[in-house]
């Protein structure tokens, strides 16, 4: 490297306030003279403001710092000063600004977009499956109503396909797809008197849809695989968030890598108030598999899916779905969530991501089943939550007596006094919360109390489903700010089973986490494998990443990917 006693005038996005994974961040930063298989992360060029919607750490040149006031103009905190390579000397920053769509343009986009169309349902033809164009919604569904639109990018490795081949067939079977699930062709509205959901479905060529984005970018497909790039992944899926209902249901997005390696990206979104995870799970299994079927002349054979509310029903779910909608949404039909916390107190977050092999999950089990003294094998899901409880816990520096909780989603279809059958796609999940004193979980048999306390709160969901389902918004409400640690999906979510035809995903990523202390699992890509992606303050995160993959053996617990 060249030395030289001027600092460069560019400020770097990096990517943890932890100075070791800052220096090895800085070191791939090629206009720095410092070469690293680490890509550079991007730069801010010189007189440009500092973006404001950055949730992370900027490293600003200290000259540049003092010369042109970017430290007082981002409105950020100065934590720490240091020097790197005995010439540069920068300055760390924490912007503590609230991620705000208006203020994207500050950042050049990474994804750009191609063409912009709509899959529509066929006009005419068969009548649409119960309930029709007009589906109103249960309490299940209102209880979503606020929460932004889940969203998935898959990342397929490069085929012999062509693009518009790839393009062609995604449309094409999304198309057929589509009446089979016809809410997601609709439109997420309201009626004012009395106050209700619905999704509806207007009349006419064309009306009820599905955005379609084709797209091109020059990310390398490797590195996205590799590291958890969060902007680069919300672009490559659909941005459906309206701050007032009417809304959108779902979009689709699909992305060409024009860079060096090629592969595609397929993003959808759909929002909660369609689908819980089953059924959303349910939808693409059904687009791939048709896809895949379009390729090889085959036929989706698998049962149609359910969307009639009237499967779901139960005295007062009328009154109930109001409150709801009273609680979370009290300027209806507004429904942009408040924050959970002032953009001065908020955090920047960093995301990881693990993969468990088989045997660690077995062995994880063995060791819990053993100290809890259960006398059977728990199952994967109790099993990761209870690890991913104690190990956020423990790397918040929880250890007081104040109570930590942990929230998660059970299935009601088979627990409801009307089983549900498990071909119906609109939400049956009921919330679960339990908790346990800070000092519990730090204790050394904490994965074990973890263990039995979640297997408690599964077991009462069971015996009643609906017991406290009045207290489902103010139990979650009630928790004090930063003592829940929420946990989302299933390791049964088939994630790596979703081929469109042109080969199994190289990676899979729910890019709609944006909780301090959040867990999003699901099938990993190997039989019996389990994906676990973390969402933890980014101070947290090296401490998490240890407890985490210690409690599990180092040797089979292997992060695949982080973003800090």
């Amino acid at each position: 490297m060249t030395s030289s006693s001027r600092a460069p005038a560019v400020a770097v996005f990096v990517a943890s306030p932890a100075l070791p994974d800052l220096e090895r961040s800085l070191r791939g930063i090629s206009r720095f003279g410092w070469t690293s298989s680490r890509p550079p992360l991007r730069p801010i060029a010189p007189g440009r403001r500092a973006p404001p919607f950055a949730s992370a750490p900027v490293v600003i040149p200290a000259r540049v710092e003092q010369e042109e006031g970017w430290g007082r103009e981002i409105g950020g905190r100065q934590t720490a000063t240091c020097r790197f390579r005995a010439s540069y000397s920068f300055t760390l920053w924490s912007l503590l600004v609230a991620d705000r769509a208006s203020d994207r343009e500050e950042m050049p986009p990474v994804v750009r977009p191609r063409k912009a169309s709509v899959i529509a349902l066929p006009a005419g033809g068969a009548p649409l499956p119960e309930p029709g164009r007009r589906v109103p919604l249960s309490p299940f569904d209102a209880y979503w109503i606020t929460l932004p639109p889940v969203r998935r990018v898959f990342l397929f490795p490069p085929s012999p396909l062509p693009f518009t081949d790839v393009v062609g067939v995604l449309r094409s079977s999304l198309e057929r797809v589509l009446p089979a699930f016809h809410p997601f062709a609709g439109v997420l509205t309201y009626s004012p008197e009395p106050l209700a959901l619905s999704i509806v479905l207007p009349e006419g060529e064309g009306a009820c849809s599905v955005a379609f984005v084709e797209a091109e970018t020059d990310l390398e497909f490797d590195r996205l695989v590799e590291e958890y790039d969060e902007e680069a992944l919300r672009q490559l899926a659909p941005d459906i968030r309206r701050d007032e209902l009417p809304a959108p249901v779902m979009a689709a997005q699909v992305t060409e890598f024009v860079g060096g390696g090629g592969g595609v990206a397929v993003g959808v979104a759909v929002h909660h108030s369609a689908a819980d995870g089953r059924g959303l799970w349910r939808f693409l299994e059904m687009w791939s598999a048709t896809a895949a079927g379009v390729m090889e002349g085959q036929v989706w054979a698998g049962p149609e899916p359910l969307h009639d509310r009237s499967l779901v029903r139960f005295d007062g779910d009328d009154d109930l779905a109001r409150l709801y909608l009273q609680q979370l949404a009290p300027d209806f039909p507004r429904v942009a969530p408040k924050p959970d916390a002032p953009p001065e107190r908020q955090r920047p977050l960093s995301r990881q991501t693990f993969t468990f092999a088989a045997s660690a999950v077995r062995r994880l089990k063995q060791r819990l089943a053993a100290a809890a003294s259960t006398g059977t094998v728990p199952s994967t899901f109790a099993t990761m939550t209870a690890h991913g409880w104690v190990s956020i816990a423990r790397a918040r520096g929880f250890t007081d007596d104040t109570p930590v909780f942990a929230a998660f989603l059970a299935d009601c279809r088979a627990h409801m006094s009307l089983p549900v059958p498990g071909a119906y796609v609109g939400n049956c999940v009921a919330l679960c919360t339990t908790s346990l004193r800070g000092s519990e979980l730090a204790r050394p048999d904490g994965p074990a109390m973890a263990l039995l306390a979640i297997q408690e709160a599964v077991a009462e969901v069971k015996r009643d489903p609906l017991a406290d389902r009045a207290r489902w918004c103010t139990k979650f409400a009630a928790i004090p700010p930063g003592r829940a640690v929420i946990l989302v999906g299933s390791p049964w979510f088939p994630a790596y089973g979703v081929d469109f035809g042109f080969g199994r995903p190289a990676r899979v990523e729910l890019v709609s986490m944006n909780h301090d202390g959040e867990m999003a699992l699901v099938a990993g890509r190997e039989p019996g494998s389990v994906q676990a992606s973390v969402a933890i303050a980014a101070d947290k995160m090296p401490t998490f990443r240890g407890m985490f993959e210690l409690e599990c053996d180092r040797a089979l617990a292997m992060p695949v990917s982080e973003s800090e």
